[in-house]
């Protein structure tokens, strides 16, 4: 158990209140490696309760006017916003990302929940032969019913509103449980939930490992639909358990996303935007650029701005304003990174910048930017996603090159393009194997545009319309009236 700071307890939120449980899970600080939280665990009864409230409350809230679903959505967001200083530390305290990041988060956050309900009220049906025949059918989209919603650690609250927003709005109820090491800020929007006129059950939250508590989630009969976001790897064993239930499926998965730098780019206007794409939350993000692959004519000039502005970030204490990077989240990441690193370096790749994370952190999970070249192809590179901050530079000569490097992986989740050449560009944009490609730009994903992957980065959408048609189901009501 790592040494503690001021150690707050708390209890999975359940039917609307706090559920203690006898097992602890300890919530450690990654920038000091100090425990901050207790929270409960919840084993195969609290699922099951939380599920069974759920239910519960489904068959109300389902009926709810949409009007009022969208009034609680809008109120939601306004707590968040007056809660934002706390819950921006909290994100800062157990994600370890800089404060004003945490703080952006926070906005983000509310600021979909402002778009969710301005939604509620827009899912669409169709009416057919009503009423001037005598027959007809309507089509309605309904809720599909209790989802198990599993979030990230590396934006625990986006994220987790990213889910239960467009679920709320149409009618379902959720059980989320969040990563075990990010849970705190969850739990906190819980409680602003049900203050904003959420019913109780609409919204409950359990606690615990993916490996204990996910699996009795995912598991448990009465879930109809599962969203998570995550690992590929994961991915694969929710889409193998649901199976057995048949059960509905939005995965957002891994990701290892390319950048096409032309030679006709202007790419010193874009590198601080690259950097950041690259480099932002110390690299623990799934539609973060990891191979930048750039033409061969500019290929050295580019790469000396780029490792030159990888130097000047700087890594430290993310309750530091200045701070621009801060620790992995915890232990497993930091070693499985590191391993990754000097699994490259065995292999003959070249460290431009940066260095092999320590072996023994004593002061934080953190690692400084690192910039590799030289990558063998042997190395596969592309095969597994990295959650550190490292970038991968290839060269390319011709277009079909760069089409080519760039879909040698086996995620497809965002793919970038930077050239002055329109038609090139939509050539690329059209050949690219990726959910969404950003061309001359790098900006956050829309709330109005749909998010997700191709291939092993997931199944399903978010974010739009589509993302909330993901939690609903389409039902066909055919109808004959009787001639007199």
């Amino acid at each position: 158990m790592p040494e503690t700071e001021d150690v707050f307890v708390a209890g999975c939120w359940i039917d609307g209140r706090e559920i203690s449980t006898a097992e602890r899970w300890i919530v450690e600080n990654p920038a000091g490696r100090l425990a901050v939280a207790e929270v409960a665990v919840a084993g195969e009864k609290e699922v099951a309760q939380a599920v069974a409230s759920a239910e519960g409350a489904f068959r109300k809230w389902r009926m709810t006017d949409a009007d009022y679903r969208a009034g609680v959505l809008k109120r939601w967001a306004e707590l968040l916003r007056k809660s934002a200083d706390q819950l921006a530390d909290l994100v800062c305290t157990e994600v370890g990302k800089p404060i004003l990041a945490a703080r952006s988060e926070v906005e983000s956050a509310a600021s979909f929940l402002d778009y969710c309900s301005s939604e509620a009220t827009k899912l669409l049906g169709r009416i057919t032969g009503f009423p001037a025949g005598l027959g007809g059918y309507m089509i309605v989209r309904e809720p599909v019913g209790v989802c198990a919603v599993i979030t990230p650690y590396n934006y625990p609250l986006s994220t987790f509103i990213t889910k239960v927003g467009p679920a709320i709005a149409v009618g379902c109820t959720v059980v989320v449980k969040p990563d075990e090491h990010t849970p705190c800020a969850t739990l906190l929007a819980a409680r602003l939930a049900q203050e904003a006129g959420l019913y109780r059950g609409v919204l409950n939250v359990v606690c615990g490992p993916g490996e204990k508590t996910g699996r009795f989630l995912i598991d448990h009969p009465s879930v109809r639909l599962i969203s998570f976001t995550g690992s590929t790897v994961v991915g694969k064993e929710i889409i193998a358990r649901a199976s057995r239930g048949v059960k509905r499926l939005v995965l957002e998965l891994g990701g290892n996303c390319p950048a096409i730098i032309a030679d006709d780019a202007s790419w010193e206007g874009h590198l601080n935007g690259i950097v950041n794409q690259t480099f932002k939350n110390s690299g623990q993000y799934c539609y973060r650029i990891t191979r930048l692959i750039v033409h061969e004519s500019i290929y050295k000039d580019f790469v000396e701005a780029f490792v030159e502005a990888a130097k000047k970030l700087r890594v430290g204490d993310p309750r530091d304003k200045q701070t621009d990077l801060g620790p992995l989240n915890n232990v497993r990441i930091y070693q499985r990174f590191r391993e990754q690193v000097c699994r490259l370096m065995e292999r003959g790749a070249r460290i431009l910048c940066g260095a092999v994370p320590p072996e023994n952190p004593e002061n934080g999970y953190y690692c400084v930017p690192i910039v590799m070249d030289n990558v063998p192809a042997d190395a596969r590179i592309a095969e597994e996603e990295f959650f550190g901050p490292i970038a991968f530079i290839d060269s390319y000569r011709f277009f079909d090159d760069a089409l080519m490097l760039a879909n040698r992986t086996p995620f497809g989740l965002a793919a970038y393009i930077f050239t002055q050449d329109l038609k090139k560009a939509y050539r690329w944009a059209s050949m690219l194997e990726a959910g969404s490609v950003w061309i001359n730009c790098i900006h956050q994903a829309r709330f109005d545009a749909p998010f997700g992957g191709y291939k092993q980065s997931g199944i399903g959408r978010e974010k739009s319309r589509f993302g909330f048609e993901e939690f609903t189901e389409l039902k066909t009501v055919y109808l004959s009236m009787d001639e007199e």
